[in-house]
C-alpha cells in the first residue's frame, strides 16, 4: 500500500468515525426523550426502572466522545503524512 492509498483509507475511516459520532448524537434525545415519556406513565411491575435509559445515554456519550478522540488522532496522524 502506498502512503497516498493510506491516505485515502484513513481519510475513509474518519468520514464513517464522523457519521458514527453523529449517529450517537442524535440517540441520546431520543433516548431522553424516551426516559421522560416512559416515566410519565405509571411504573411497569416487571421492574422497569428509568436508570437503565440514564446508563444508555451516558454510554452512547461516551461512546461519542471516544469517536471523536479516535477520529481527531487519525486526522493528526493523517498531517503527518
Amino acid at each position: 500500500m502506498t502512503i497516498a492509498e493510506l491516505a485515502g483509507a484513513l481519510r475513509e475511516v474518519t468520514v464513517t468515525l464522523e457519521q458514527a459520532q453523529v449517529t450517537t448524537s442524535s440517540a441520546v434525545p431520543l433516548l431522553t426523550e424516551s426516559r421522560a415519556t416512559l416515566t410519565a406513565v405509571a411504573r411497569d411491575p416487571n421492574g422497569y426502572q428509568p436508570v437503565e435509559l440514564d446508563l444508555a445515554m451516558a454510554q452512547l456519550s461516551t461512546a461519542r466522545d471516544l469517536i471523536a478522540q479516535a477520529r481527531q488522532s487519525i486526522l493528526d496522524y493523517l498531517m503527518r503524512l
